[in-house]
């Protein structure tokens, strides 16, 4: 099984940003991309102190 490296919060944190700020110069849609994006970052913070096993 290959591993996947997920990006760090502060990269999700300034992702979300770019995100809200390309919404007010491209497209409002960006606004949805942006809380996705915000809304994603527990999970990339508790996801180390609760690993699962992969299955067999």
């Amino acid at each position: 099984m290959k591993k996947v490296k997920v990006p760090k919060p502060m990269r999700m944190v300034w992702g979300s940003l770019i995100a809200y700020w390309l919404s007010g110069v491209i497209n409002p849609a960006f606004v949805a991309i942006a809380v996705m994006i915000v809304l994603y970052i527990p999970i990339l913070i508790t996801d180390p102190y609760f690993p699962t096993k992969p299955e067999e």
